[in-house]
């Protein structure tokens, strides 16, 4: 029956479903940013901005034609100072040092104290650690929104002809970036209304303060000349977010990436910058196990951005496309990146597109992150059995593949109903736009191949908190006892050496023997190989590694202790890593109890990342890290890569405690003990916000990896 909704199911893939009156879909960032501004420039009583990343200096507007304000920055500023009744609010993830030289400086300084009172500035850090938030959302006056892939940031701004060497792609500290490609969709109506809902949830979960929606609007901020690709249609918006402060995971955005799947009849064309999920990719398996399966097109970028990218979701796409494509007998999925003469072109949007009926365009990347860690926002239509709605969803598709083609949105229409999918795009990549076949070919050496190191499914406090305790019921509780009981050991050490010589004058001599005897054994030629020998002796007894460390850095000094206790450290957990290998899972779980699922769940999710918390988490074993890592055989380079990069800090933190600890111990003046006194603060204050990071994951969610979803955002 037309209009009824046949994919969407509120409270399964969807939040919320909402009529919007105009939809129009803007393609690449001239017509993203054209847009934006002309709708901001209507703005009487609110501004919502939701992002993973924003930047003041961006230009809305480009080229000889431009008419200022051209930067966002300066276009808030002076609507603000104009329009008494305007509130904007801005909320972006806060990345901490990750992306600190990509993005502009003292963004919270520079807009949120300095800028006007009534522009408000936040950066959002409530979510588990590792996990960012990812949705790009703008709304105005809760009458026109706008969401996709882009972010007000460097970078994004491109024509649809994308030409090679164009002067207007430029930005701060970017001076000529390669040709982009994303898709932002604009919505009016009840639909933008929701959406802004949504906008004011994350910036009540991130603030801690609700935003009330303005008055309802007399007038229309939609843009004078943007024309509706689809008017009057039900519009659906599905969401991820992980578990956190008590509240259930959302997941509706990897149940609507499945159903989408599972509803192909002939043909599923995605564009996305990722291609990593192991749920789409599962679901596309089960399609392909089909006797007649649908044509499935992926368009990706055809190279990485970084080291990390291509060692990671990289190697995750190299992965999956090679088990896909054994089970593949017809060919029915292939993997194209855009070429643009001698380059390719960055490919960051994120759009699905099935049988030319369903059509979802969102934040959601095809990875395992935007599944179950990040928070994202995807819109979502169907034609419902309208001819109109199911032309304007098949001419996306067709505009899309022509632009990458470099053939008209008619020409693709007509080729794909005479040749299907695959069909048309070979015989319109004949020019030079094409979409080339992406090869199945590794990209780097094994390295890290099996470890999830930046795209796990699920948040790791969870696991790391489960691996913390033995037992799940008052995980917290004794997580916070055994810290507690470690720094309160801390501390006594510390003022233990600062009492040294408050001691009695009779008891100097056996003072002086045992400092004595400790410079003697720094003399010992054979102290480098006995040091070592005791992290290998004691790692198989259970004792705390930090103890250790500090024990080693008192005899030894900083330089060499710290060097023995990290070579220490690295080669007893290679051996108890072994043992554990040799043992295998059965006889570990007894050694470790229930421990030893929760530690696996947690070195399999996140591989190096997991490996390396649980270093530093100083209520985390390290002998039982070590010998479920070996039985579980998790791969031994994330092994030894995450113990190094955890055992790194910890190491040197440790060891310069030791090492003052000897200085007081020997020269007990007022600089020594100071400098042990901050020492002993520095390292109870990284333990324990480490630990109120990893304490805020409610305990209810241990072990959910998408279980019940708790429905965040309707109150």
């Amino acid at each position: 029956m037309p209009g009824c909704s046949i994919i969407a199911v509120p409270g399964h893939n969807c939040w919320r479903q909402a009529k919007a009156e105009r939809i129009a879909f803007l393609v690449d960032g001239e017509a993203y940013f054209s847009a934006l501004k002309a709708t901001m420039q209507q703005a009487h009583r609110s501004i919502l901005i939701v992002g993973w990343e924003f930047d003041s200096r961006t230009r809305l507007e480009r080229g000889p034609n431009a008419t200022p304000p051209d930067t966002v920055g300066e276009l808030l500023r002076r609507l603000v100072r104009t329009r008494p009744e305007l509130q904007v609010h801005v909320l972006i993830w806060d990345p901490a040092l990750l992306y600190a030289f990509d993005r502009e400086f003292l963004p919270v300084v520079k807009h949120d104290w300095l800028s006007h009172p009534r522009l408000h500035f936040h950066l959002d850090d409530s979510h588990p650690l590792g996990a960012s938030h990812h949705q790009k959302i703008v709304v105005i006056d809760d009458q026109v929104g706008f969401l996709g892939g882009m972010d007000i940031s460097a970078k994004r701004w491109d024509t649809s002809g994308h030409l090679p060497g164009d002067p207007r792609r430029s930005d701060p500290g970017f001076p000529a970036y390669p040709p982009f490609h994303d898709l932002q969709v604009a919505l009016s109506g009840p639909a933008a209304t929701t959406l802004a809902e949504i906008a004011r949830s994350r910036w009540r979960n991130a603030t801690g303060r609700s935003l009330s929606p303005p008055p309802p609007a007399t007038h229309d901020p939609w843009p004078a000349g943007l024309a509706a690709d689809a008017e009057n249609v039900v519009v659906a918006f599905s969401r991820t977010a992980p578990p956190w402060e008590g509240e259930g995971a959302i997941r509706e955005v990897e149940h609507l990436f499945t159903d989408m799947v599972l509803a192909a009849r002939r043909h599923i064309y995605i564009e996305n910058q990722y291609f990593a999920s192991r749920v789409v990719a599962r679901a596309l398996a089960r399609r392909l196990h089909e006797d007649n399966p649908p044509e499935i097109a992926v368009v990706t970028s055809g190279y990485s951005s970084s080291f990390l990218e291509r060692n990671t979701m990289g190697m995750s796409r190299v992965r999956l496309q090679e088990r896909l494509q054994a089970l593949d007998h017809g060919a029915r999925l292939r993997l194209y990146a855009p070429q643009i003469g001698e380059g390719f072109l960055k490919i960051h949007s994120k759009v699905m597109i099935t049988d030319g009926r369903l059509l979802r365009i969102g934040s959601a990347n095809l990875n395992n992150r935007s599944m179950g860690l990040d928070t994202e926002c995807d819109f979502f239509l169907e034609d419902a059995g309208r001819p109109d709605v199911a032309a304007a969803i098949a001419g996306l598709r067709d505009r899309l593949l022509g632009e990458h083609l470099g053939h008209q949105p008619t020409d693709v229409g007509e080729a794909i109903g005479r040749l299907g999918l695959h069909g048309a795009i070979i015989a319109l990549s004949n020019g030079p736009r094409q979409l080339k076949p992406l090869p199945a070919a590794p990209l780097l050496p094994e390295l890290l191949r099996e470890g999830n190191l930046l795209d796990p499914d699920s948040p790791l406090e969870t696991v790391l908190l489960a691996a913390a305790h033995p037992a799940a019921g008052a995980g917290g509780l004794r997580l916070a006892g055994r810290f507690t009981t470690g720094m309160i050991l801390l501390a006594l050490l510390a003022l233990g050496a600062a009492l040294w010589h408050s001691l009695p004058q009779s008891s100097w001599p056996y003072l002086d023997a045992f400092l004595a005897q400790l410079v003697a054994m720094r003399l010992n030629p054979l102290a480098g190989l006995l040091a070592v020998g005791s992290f290998l002796l004691l790692g198989l007894t259970g004792i705390p590694i930090f103890l250790v460390v500090v024990t080693t850095a008192a005899i030894f000094g900083l330089w060499p202790g710290g060097a023995y206790a990290f070579a220490g450290a690295m080669l007893s957990a290679a051996l108890t890593y072994s043992i554990g290998r040799h043992l295998g899972r059965h006889t570990v779980r007894r050694l470790t109890s229930d421990r030893a699922s929760r530690i696996s769940r947690a070195l399999l999710r996140h591989g190096v990342i997991a490996v390396a918390m649980l270093r530093l988490l100083p209520t985390a074993s390290f002998t039982a890290v070590n010998l479920v890592a070996g039985a579980t055989r998790l791969d031994t380079t994330t092994f030894l890569a995450g113990s190094t990069v955890g055992l790194l800090p910890m190491v040197l933190g440790f060891s310069l405690f030791g090492d003052r600890f000897a200085a007081v111990l020997m020269t007990p003046d007022v600089v020594n003990a100071g400098i042990l006194a901050a020492l002993t603060i520095g390292l109870a204050t990284a333990g324990a916000a480490l630990m109120s990071r990893i304490g805020r994951s409610a305990e209810a969610n241990i072990g959910e990896a998408g279980g019940s979803q708790h429905r965040r955002g309707r109150r």
